[in-house]
């Protein structure tokens, strides 16, 4: 049996729906996930624990760096519900066969435009140009199978196949 050891990306493009992003700069920050807490205490328990809200997160934001100041960031601000795409081969080793493999990623993603860093002029220097969007919805795909999918305005959560939230929704 094969247990391929993941190694890193290979390469990623970006697309605005369908047209690829020229001038994106070297990397994405992906958001994270992190959980709607309360704070539990009482009789009975022994101090405090934060207890998450199932599929309850803080606000996320992504950031797309690029090169150069271009209308691309300006489009971008006028993206609203709009679909980025970003597509990445991921490399992995197969120590069994002794060779090196390529997985696709796709992440895709959609929100609301939260700010655009204009950056700074520099004479033989990239601008550093940054557009930011607070993300509404966010799919991660690995070779065609859904790893993970969050849309918050529609209370979906799906983590490697399971909706998370399925009984909650049937429950209200």
């Amino acid at each position: 049996m094969s247990n391929p050891i993941p190694d890193k990306v290979v390469n990623f493009n970006v697309y605005n729906d369908v047209d690829k992003l020229v001038g994106v700069a070297g990397e994405i920050t992906l958001p994270d996930f992190e959980s709607m807490t309360e704070t539990v205490s009482g009789a009975g328990i022994a101090g405090e624990y934060e207890s998450a809200t199932p599929g309850h997160f803080s606000s996320q934001e992504i950031e797309i760096p690029f090169r150069t100041l271009s209308d691309t960031s300006f489009n971008l601000m006028k993206n609203a519900g709009k679909a980025l795409v970003f597509r990445a081969a991921q490399q992995s080793y197969d120590v069994a066969q002794g060779k090196t493999n390529i997985r696709p990623l796709k992440v895709t993603v959609r929100g609301m435009p939260k700010g655009l860093s204009l950056g700074k002029l520099s004479v033989g220097a990239p601008t550093e140009t940054t557009n930011k969007l607070e993300v509404l919805y966010i799919k991660i795909e690995e070779a065609g199978k859904v790893l993970l999918e969050f849309d918050k305005l529609n209370f979906v959560f799906i983590v490697n196949g399971t909706d998370l939230l399925a009984e909650i929704r049937n429950a209200i």
